[in-house]
Parts: structure tokens; C-alpha cells; sequence
């Protein structure tokens, strides 16, 4: 086993893990601990580049630090920061953009002090996820720790709507009463606006699908799961709109949170209000976890498209965003990969405008790298954009799509991220046809490492 060594934490890397040196010089990341601080280290892993190493206590503690430092203690894998102060948390967020902006795209700090603006923090930085997905394991529901497959202790407080907290506790008392392996993880979605709640049971078992549904479905019943559930939905002035169960029985179908999904009890959606428009969300499909953060980060992004006429809504999911932002009279096209989805776009569109405005939606299915964007214009099936808005995922745009959005050459763009690197890296392509007018991150999950930007551009 490695000796132990004293080192000064400087920075956080893109993780939340604390960055400092070794007495070699070599650059180490440690879980658990901030700038500023002074801690003694052991190293548990190498590579030629960097160490990995654990912290065996904190000499000097951050101002920053919120809670103290515990040798051993398993921390939530989710939550790096939980320990930091808020305002810290948020200049991490800002600082790991600009960094990312000046390192990978090159661009100047004088500039980036003219277009940068304060990050957008959440108020209150607490109870704010719509979605929360469980393990359960020895009848407790609960996250797992970082690298480990062991239940970490955190602060439901911190993250998790209130209804959840709630619904879990349920839970465990069904379980002390009723002890089972069936299950390996519980996912909960609800919205605090409409009061509907959607629980989904994960089950691992290879058995045929029948006897794994009918053995889930009778527990269910029989342990009281199902009434508890409805009577701690009830008593805190929500609706458990339906229970279902997802059978994942292999590696790659519990990584992707895919395989076999079928309904036991009632509906497999909830609603939710988005920017003041109802819009359905059903179980396994993507919804921006805090919803008050998610409508100022498409405030944002509507000033990019306040002047269009058509706007183009890439990589749009189920479509929140660009309904979420679309006024009167434009006419958005809305361009998406995954057929279900682009069902649920369509529902969304018909919710979201009863009163009118459904028709100036259009949803293409269609890869959107794939989607020959000036041959549909030419062929009447698009008009051509004033406004672009592009929300990747967290690997970015592929070149080719940059390329046909330069074929097209929209007035504005709107590039909405939620990896600051890999927004570095395409800005600097797109600088050579359009000027960045306004960054903004927007820090949609207090606690973990993750932070959202805006950024706006003009046709040069």
C-alpha cells in the first residue's frame, strides 16, 4: 500500500473530484474534497498521466466546506458538491465554462468578458428533481455510492421532490413487513404543478417475462404496495397515476434504463406544466429534471428567437423546448432521431396549443445528421429557418450537422449544452460563420457537477 502524502487541493476537474499534485509532481483527482483545502492523500490507482487517490483527512478546511470531512464515509455518487456552499458550487459551474471556452475553443478572455453573463442559479438550491431513479438493496431505497455498489447515506432534502421522500419511506415500511429480492430499483416521476405521480419497479430476473410480471404484480397487491403508495400520494395532495414495472435483465438494458416495460396499475405518463403549456411525459422519456430551471433556460433561449419567423428545434426529444419557447404565429420544425419520441412531440403539440397554434408544429423523424436540410427546403417540405436551436447530447454535434447548418445559413443560432468541453469544441468551428453574442450557464443541478449553457449567435 502506498505511503501517505500531504498535498493542497487547487481545483475541481469536470467530476466534482478535487485536483492537486503529488510529491512527484504528478496531477492526482480525489473524491471528497475542495480548493483550498489541505489534505493527507493515499494513492489507490495510477496511470501514466494521473493518480487516483483517496483522502485520509482534511488539515485545513475549505470556508466553503459545509459539512466535515468523515474518513471512510461512502459518498453519494451523484452528489460531488454536497459538501460545498452554494455560491462555491455555482462559481465552480461558471469557472468550468470559461475555462472549457478559453482551453478548447481558444477564445479570448477579453471577449468572453463581453459576452459571458452570471450563471443562473436555482432558488432554493434544494428539492428540485422531477425524476429520481433508486436502487433498492436489503429493503432500502436509496443512490449509490461513488464506484461502489453499496447505498450511500444523503440528505433526501438536497434533491428529491418531498412526494418521493415520502413514497420511499412507504416503501421500506412495506418491505420491513414483507421482505423481498424482486425488485432492484424503483424509479419516481411526478410533477408538483399538476400532483401526478408515476412509480416504475425495476426487476434484473431472466425468467420468462409472464412469470416475472405475474410473481411482481401479486407482490404488489398482496405486501400493500400499491394502497400504500396511494394513500401517501393522497395525503399530500398528489395522484399516483400508474405503477409499472420494467424488466431489464441484461447489463446493456440496465445501463441504457431500457428492455421490457409494461403498465400493472393505471397510465404510463404523468402531466406537466412547462412554460405555461401542458405537455406529456410518459415513462422512459427524456424531461429536464428541474423543471423552474428548465423554463429560465428556455427563457433564455427564446431571445434568440424572439425576430424569427420559422425556427428549426434539433435534436428536440419530445419537443419541451421549442414549445416551450414557440409565440404566436412562428412556425417551428422540430427534427428528432427517436420515433417515440417524435409521438410524444406530437401529443405534447396538441396538448400544449388547444387553443390554437398545433399546425405551426411539424415533426420530422429523422437522424439529424442524416437530414439533408437544404434538399427539404428546396422540396417544400421545410421553410427556411430564421433560428436554429440545437440541444445535443452530451457528445456534442457532429461536424456534418455544423456543416449543413452553415449550407443553410440560418440569421441566429441557439446551442443549448450540458457539457461545457464539447461546446468548446463546436463553438470554435462555428465562430468562422457566426459571432457568439451572449454565454450563459445556467445551473440546473445544484449538488452534482453537471451545469447547462446557453449561448446565442448571429450570422457574421
Amino acid at each position: 500500500m502506498e505511503e501517505p502524502f500531504d498535498a493542497v487541493i487547487t481545483g475541481l476537474d469536470e467530476a466534482g473530484r478535487g485536483i492537486g499534485k503529488m510529491p512527484s509532481g504528478k496531477n492526482f483527482f480525489c473524491e471528497g474534497v475542495f480548493p483550498d483545502e489541505k489534505v493527507s492523500c493515499r494513492e489507490i490507482s495510477s496511470s501514466a498521466r494521473y493518480s487516483v487517490c483517496e483522502a485520509l483527512e482534511v488539515m485545513e478546511s475549505s470556508p466553503s466546506r459545509l459539512a466535515p470531512f468523515e474518513p471512510g464515509k461512502l459518498l453519494c455518487g451523484g452528489l460531488p458538491l454536497a459538501a460545498l456552499d452554494y455560491p462555491a458550487q455555482l462559481e465552480f459551474k461558471a469557472s468550468r465554462v470559461r475555462e472549457c471556452l478559453e482551453r478548447i475553443g481558444r477564445f479570448d478572455s477579453g471577449f468572453l468578458d463581453s459576452v459571458m453573463d452570471p450563471i443562473v442559479s436555482c432558488d432554493p438550491p434544494k428539492r428540485y428533481r422531477n425524476h429520481m431513479q433508486y436502487v433498492i438493496s436489503g429493503g432500502r431505497i436509496g443512490l449509490l455510492a461513488s464506484g461502489s455498489h453499496e447505498l450511500a447515506e444523503y440528505d433526501g432534502e438536497l434533491i428529491e421532490y418531498e412526494m418521493f421522500s415520502k413514497l420511499r419511506a412507504a416503501l421500506e415500511k412495506c418491505f420491513e413487513r414483507a421482505p423481498t429480492n424482486l425488485f432492484e430499483g424503483l424509479v419516481l416521476r411526478a410533477s408538483e404543478r399538476t400532483c401526478e405521480v408515476l412509480a416504475e419497479f425495476v426487476s434484473g430476473d431472466n425468467a420468462p417475462h409472464e412469470i416475472v410480471i405475474r410473481d411482481c404484480s401479486s407482490f404488489i397487491e398482496a405486501s400493500g404496495i400499491r394502497s400504500s403508495f396511494e394513500d401517501a400520494c393522497r395525503e399530500n395532495g398528489f395522484k399516483l397515476n400508474g405503477l409499472l414495472l420494467r424488466i431489464s435483465p441484461d447489463k446493456a438494458s440496465r445501463r441504457t434504463r431500457g428492455g421490457t416495460r409494461v403498465v400493472l396499475f393505471g397510465i404510463d405518463h404523468y402531466d406537466e406544466i412547462f412554460c405555461g403549456r401542458r405537455m406529456r411525459v410518459k415513462a422512459g422519456s427524456f424531461f429536464q429534471v428541474n423543471t423552474k430551471q428548465a423554463e429560465k433556460l428556455a427563457a433564455l433561449a427564446s431571445e434568440g428567437c424572439s425576430q424569427a419567423n420559422v425556427i428549426y428545434d434539433l435534436y428536440c426529444g419530445c419537443g419541451t423546448l421549442g414549445i416551450g419557447i414557440k409565440k404566436p404565429g412562428q412556425i417551428l420544425f422540430g427534427i428528432e432521431s427517436v420515433p417515440e419520441a417524435v409521438e410524444s412531440a406530437k401529443i405534447n403539440r396538441s396538448l400544449a396549443f388547444q387553443d390554437g397554434g398545433a399546425d405551426e408544429c411539424t415533426y420530422i423523424c429523422k437522424d439529424v445528421l442524416k437530414a439533408d436540410m437544404k434538399s427539404l427546403i428546396k422540396s417544400g417540405k421545410l421553410a427556411h429557418p430564421d433560428t436554429i436551436i440545437v440541444d445535443p447530447p452530451r457528445k456534442g454535434m457532429d461536424p456534418g450537422v455544423i456543416n449543413r447548418i452553415a449550407e443553410i445559413a440560418p440569421e441566429s443560432l441557439v446551442y443549448v449544452s450540458c457539457d461545457p468541453a464539447t461546446l468548446a469544441r463546436d463553438l470554435k468551428i462555428i465562430a468562422q460563420k457566426y459571432s457568439i453574442t451572449k454565454v450563459t450557464p445556467v445551473d440546473l443541478f445544484p449538488h452534482a457537477a453537471h451545469v447547462e449553457t446557453v449561448v446565442l449567435l448571429s450570422k457574421l
